[in-house]
């Protein structure tokens, strides 16, 4: 047998023996890389599934705090606004008020009501703020205004937030033959009709209800005199004025007594009985002079010149507003007695702002 076919066998021999490592090799390799991928992919997948878990947690938290946030301010339509006046267009041309309250502003459409009357815009004075919205719209709202008797009002809240730190009972009988007084008549009248002496629920009754002066001046008796009174008023707020509350000389601003009626409404159950007593006030005048049908609860002021209100009105969106006028009707400083043409204006003004707010505001 010759050598050289024994030599190409061998070879073929080694050759596949070769190929049969490298395979096994190329396996091993190839096994290896797979496996460490696999344990790539694993562990990319594990970091991936937590990333996204954590971003849908914060998904959802941050969803949670929308969910959170106040609710837009609804804003009321065109159509609306025009529904709602031609809702009541028989009542605003039966009272001669017909003006644009869908397309002007609240300032505008009272200022409109002025010049139509022939009243100058000083002579009128008004804060108006929403309840539901707390958006605040006022005209001449620094100006000092006289406040005839809706210091009252304060007065009356000073005595129920004070009333166990000046040790006081709503039984006993409180002298008031020496409290000050500014018609020696009405004085005299309550000493009699009282034999010298009031309760405090009488006091808050007949200072608010009828909004008289001696029991409003006996109040005061009981927590030191109007003088310190006067020094109690800023509890409620501040005007941004000059004038922060009330002067000794009876003047006030708007800005100011907004912010009592605030005061008032926020302890709606801590003063349920002096909201009751202004509720009951002056029927048919002021600002229910031509709002008869809806719950009103008011402090009027009058004194000379000036005709005041002050009042929460219950409308479907609720409403405060401090209305302070000066002249209405022709008067001066020296008038003594109520004018009722100016009467009349402030019952139309009032009803002016509340049309306003039914067309732009109530939702």
């Amino acid at each position: 047998m010759s050598k050289e076919p024994m030599s190409k066998i061998k070879k073929i021999i080694i050759l596949l023996s070769s190929l049969f490592l490298i395979s096994i090799a190329a396996l091993y390799y190839l096994n290896k890389k797979h496996i460490v991928n696999l344990n790539n992919i694993i562990s990319y997948w594990h970091a991936n599934k937590t990333d996204n878990t954590n971003e849908q947690a914060n998904a959802e938290q941050n969803d949670n705090k929308d969910e959170a946030k106040e609710p837009e301010k609804k804003v009321k339509s065109l159509e609306e606004k025009q529904a709602t006046m031609a809702a009541d267009a028989a009542t605003i041309k039966s009272l001669g008020l017909n003006f644009d309250y869908v397309n002007m502003t609240l300032p505008e459409v009272v200022q409109a009501y002025l010049k139509a009357n022939g009243i100058k815009n000083s002579q009128v004075a008004f804060s108006y703020k929403n309840l539901n919205t707390g958006e605040l719209i006022e005209m001449n709202e620094t100006q000092p205004m006289t406040a005839g008797s809706t210091y009252k009002l304060p007065l009356n809240m000073i005595i129920v937030d004070d009333f166990d730190k000046y040790n006081l009972s709503m039984t006993e009988r409180y002298d008031i033959t020496k409290t000050e007084y500014e018609y020696i008549g009405e004085h005299d009248a309550y000493v009699r009709a009282f034999n010298g002496a009031m309760t405090i629920p009488e006091m808050q009754q007949y200072s608010l209800v009828y909004s008289e002066n001696t029991p409003a001046y006996a109040l005061g008796d009981r927590l030191g005199g109007m003088s310190e009174v006067y020094k109690m008023y800023n509890r409620y707020g501040e005007s941004k004025g000059e004038l922060k509350t009330f002067s000794t000389d009876n003047k006030t601003t708007t800005n100011y007594y907004i912010q009592v009626l605030q005061h008032l409404w926020d302890g709606k159950e801590k003063y349920k009985d002096l909201r009751r007593y202004i509720g009951e006030s002056f029927p048919g005048e002021y600002y229910k002079r031509y709002l008869p049908n809806l719950q009103i609860e008011q402090k009027p002021g009058y004194v000379n010149d000036a005709l005041n209100v002050d009042a929460i009105v219950y409308e479907k969106t609720p409403y405060i507003i401090a209305l302070y006028t000066a002249g209405l009707g022709g008067t001066t400083p020296a008038t003594q007695e109520i004018n009722l043409v100016g009467l009349n204006q402030i019952g139309q003004l009032s009803y002016v702002i509340n049309e306003w707010h039914r067309v732009n505001m109530n939702m």
